[in-house]
């Protein structure tokens, strides 16, 4: 967030630990006073520009036992976006390890049972080799078996 324009709403705490001062101002306010197009940074320079340790943008370093103003500018937590979860049942469709043994690939969380069916056949053609599963939690609903080794691949000497 580089300008107070993209702030959310509400406060803007300003403090500092050098001089112990403190500050709480509405975002409104500040939008009034500076405008939305302020940085941050230059904010909080207005801001403590009273401060007795502020120093001016490219002072010297501060000595061994000189005072640096320490103030810290907190804005308003951003709201979260949290997508709304549909109603039912979540249906998983897994993909398991070829030579057997646990999942390999969790490939989706669909909730619409219709939609599950159509993902799992996708599933099925891209990984012709792997055994793979649609879930609705530990009930398993569809399952592809791993297919079987061509029996054209043994060598002649084993065939009767």
């Amino acid at each position: 967030m580089g300008r107070l324009g993209d702030v959310q709403p509400g406060r803007v705490w300003v403090d500092c630990a050098s001089c112990k001062r403190s500050g709480r101002y509405s975002i409104a306010s500040l939008l009034e006073r500076f405008g939305p197009d302020i940085s941050t940074t230059d904010l909080l320079r207005h801001l403590t520009a009273s401060c007795r340790y502020q120093r001016p943008p490219g002072a010297p370093p501060v000595r061994k036992y000189e005072h640096l103003c320490l103030a810290a500018i907190t804005l308003p937590q951003p709201i979260k976006q949290i997508p709304p979860v549909p109603p039912g049942v979540p249906y998983t469709i897994e993909v398991w390890r070829e030579g057997g043994g646990g999942i390999e690939l969790h490939l989706a969380t669909i909730y619409p049972l219709a939609v599950a069916k159509a993902a799992f056949d996708a599933a099925c053609l891209e990984w012709p080799t792997h055994e793979v599963t649609l879930r609705d939690r530990a009930r398993i609903i569809q399952k592809r078996e791993r297919p079987l080794p061509n029996s054209s691949a043994a060598p002649e000497a084993f065939r009767p």
